[in-house]
């Protein structure tokens, strides 16, 4: 078995660089002629956390572990939200939502990355929301209003037979009030009698108490590699 390399074109046109996801295990040499043959590109893998000698291997081609994420499935229903109005975007709403999905988040891979910074960060988040909102990606995006305003979104993505959030936020002046608990329960009540399932980064202990408290059980976890590299740098 040997690592193999693929394009990622969104995310190659949203950082302004060559993107490519790393896939597979065991020999790196196809890995190392990519890397070699590229005079700068940005490199990501995520491996499962019981595969630490592929850690090793990716290591000596230079990758670091900017994220360990975790992988939670919600293991009973949960009533619908009571505490604020959420439902389906609506017209008129798409550039609240998407100045929250390109201000709110802390901890994505991206946010984790020093190399990358904050506004290239934030960036990457509001464009992926932006493909909900232009309705090129995904299955629904919820949103959470408090006296009409947008103050939370949550997406979802379907995975064969299982419903994912896909991303979740909140306005930054409304943490803690209960937005995700929310949207969270919409999600659940939305697709209620299938798998749902959500990912979140070990880093951002505030997630991973909510999914506990609304009863989401840990199923899985993986390290989240990047290599920036630059000949000659």
């Amino acid at each position: 078995m040997s690592f193999s390399v693929h394009a990622d074109a969104w995310l190659s046109e949203v950082m302004r660089r060559p993107v490519f996801r790393v896939q597979g295990s065991g020999d790196t040499g196809e890995l190392s002629s990519h890397i070699a043959a590229q005079p700068s590109a940005f490199y990501f893998a995520k491996v499962s956390t019981d595969r630490v000698a592929d850690v090793f291997a990716l290591a000596e081609q230079r990758f670091a572990v900017v994220d360990t994420n975790v992988t939670f499935e919600l293991k009973r229903e949960l009533d619908a939200p009571a505490s604020f109005d959420v439902g389906e975007i609506r017209a008129g709403e798409e550039d609240a939502v998407l100045a929250i999905a390109g201000s709110t988040f802390r901890y994505s891979r991206f946010h984790l990355d020093p190399v990358v910074g904050l506004e290239l960060a934030h960036h990457v988040k509001r464009e992926w929301i932006a493909n909900y909102v232009k309705r090129v990606r995904g299955d629904a995006l919820l949103v959470a209003r408090e006296n009409g305003r947008p103050v939370g979104f949550l997406a979802a993505i379907m995975a064969h037979d299982t419903a994912v959030i896909d991303l979740v936020g909140a306005a930054n002046d409304m943490h803690g009030k209960g937005v995700g608990s929310a949207l969270t329960a919409a999600f659940a009540h939305r697709y209620r009698g299938m798998p749902r399932i959500v990912g979140t980064q070990i880093a951002n202990v505030p997630s991973i108490r909510l999914y506990t408290k609304l009863g989401f059980v840990l199923s899985k976890s993986a390290y989240v590699l990047h290599l920036h590299h630059n000949r000659g740098g």
